[in-house]
Parts: structure tokens; C-alpha cells; sequence
């Protein structure tokens, strides 16, 4: 081609992509938006050519979003968990480390998990819709619970067989403290009474009660009309003395 032709020919197409990019009013955006797109998985890698991101449908036909580093190990994860919205969150070695989550019961949930993935402490809304706060030794075995019921409120803590072993408890409108033993028997009882009506027929005042292990009261003591008053009952809780 001889020079003065390649001048033209430059000259034209540099006309022509003046006209298309500067001039013609008919184009409004050299980038092209697409308003859908449809797959069933995306991949975004980095530079070494990990996956970072990844969104995808999970054979339950349901969607699912993982979060990887930079190496490509996930780190946090979002999809739906039997009918429910879920976000887990990941410790380096990929054990799960916290766990969110909207519950059949109409209520969240989050739990926490030590390095080997094992649960150790979790807050959720109960069925009756009332808060509830536990937590789990190493082997996930609860030992206490802190919650919520009725308009009372309640703290426990378990022994290492899993039984429980102390209450404290407002029972509505009173305080309560119960000992258990290690099958998870009450022994000893501490309350106050409330409206004039308790234990033993004891009015005003407090109560202590002591339980064999039948879960039977043997021993009562407690304030009846501004007076003392115990009783002692035989391992059958039929009354053998009291005072006065």
C-alpha cells in the first residue's frame, strides 16, 4: 500500500471513531450494562489464580456465597441451612469458629466454637420467644445456662455428668436457690415466699428446705406468722417433729 493511501485510509478511521465515540448523540455509554446475568456458579480469582470469591447454587437448588483468602481456604460462607439464612464464619485451619442463624422456633441464634470446632458458647431465642445464653466445656457439654421464662429469670449450672447442680431463680416474684445432687436431685432448697403462700405453709418469709435423695424434703425451716419454725420428716417426707 503506498503512503498516501495508508495516510487516507488512517485518516478515515480516525473519523469514523471520532464520529462513534464523540459525535454520534445515539451513544450514551462506551460500557455495555448488562441487566441480568444468569449462571449457576461465579468464580473470582487474584492474581495466583485462587479462588477469593464464589457464588454458586448448592445441589438443594439453594444459593450459597464462600468468602476464601487469599489462598483460597474459606473463611466465611453465606447460604441457607434447612429453610433458614446461615453465616459462618472460619478459623485458619477451616474448623468453623461462629455460627449465625434464623431458627425454626422464629428466633436467632449464635454459637461459638473453640479451635477444634467443638461448641462452647451459644445465644438464642427460645420457642416461647424468651432469651437463652449457654455456655460448653471442650467436648461441647453444657455446664451453664443463663435465661429467661415467663417473666422470671434463671441461672444454672451443671455438674460434669451433665446433671444439674445449682439454680438461682426468681420464680416469678421471689428468689430461689436449689443444690442438686450428682444425678441431678434437689437437696437443698433456699426461697422466699410470696403472697403469703409458700412451702410448709410458711408465710412472709423465707424457706430452707433439705431433700434426701429420693428428692423427698426431710428437713424445713422457715418463718411462719413472724415466728421459726422447723419441721423434720422421716425418708418417706411424713412429719416425725417440729418446732414449734
Amino acid at each position: 500500500m503506498k503512503k498516501i493511501e495508508r495516510i487516507f485510509l488512517y485518516s478515515v478511521l480516525a473519523l469514523l471513531l471520532f464520529h462513534v465515540f464523540l459525535v454520534d448523540e445515539n451513544v450514551e455509554s462506551q460500557v455495555a450494562i448488562q441487566e441480568e446475568i444468569r449462571a449457576k456458579s461465579i468464580v473470582l480469582v487474584n492474581n495466583n489464580g485462587n479462588k477469593i470469591i464464589e457464588l454458586f447454587s448448592s445441589d438443594d437448588g439453594s444459593g450459597t456465597i464462600n468468602l476464601n483468602d487469599k489462598t483460597g481456604n474459606m473463611i466465611a460462607c453465606i447460604t441457607e441451612l434447612e429453610g433458614c439464612g446461615s453465616i459462618g464464619l472460619f478459623n485458619r485451619t477451616g474448623k468453623i469458629s461462629v455460627f449465625m442463624s434464623y431458627l425454626e422456633s422464629n428466633g436467632g441464634m449464635v454459637g461459638v466454637y473453640n479451635e477444634d470446632g467443638n461448641l462452647i458458647a451459644d445465644i438464642s431465642a427460645s420457642e416461647e420467644g424468651d432469651g437463652l445464653m449457654r455456655t460448653y466445656n471442650k467436648e461441647s457439654k453444657i455446664f451453664t445456662a443463663m435465661g429467661s421464662s415467663d417473666n422470671c429469670g434463671s441461672f444454672v449450672i451443671f455438674n460434669k455428668y451433665g446433671e444439674l447442680g445449682v439454680m438461682l431463680d426468681t420464680m416469678r416474684d421471689y428468689g430461689r436457690i436449689g443444690i442438686f445432687n450428682k444425678v441431678g436431685t434437689q437437696v437443698v432448697n433456699l426461697n422466699a415466699t410470696r403472697d403469703g403462700k409458700g412451702t410448709m405453709g410458711i408465710t412472709n418469709g423465707g424457706t430452707i428446705g433439705v431433700y434426701n435423695e429420693a428428692g423427698k424434703m426431710v428437713v424445713g425451716m422457715g418463718d411462719l406468722n413472724n415466728d421459726g419454725y422447723i419441721l423434720v420428716r422421716d425418708k418417706n417426707a411424713n412429719p416425725t417433729a417440729k418446732l414449734p
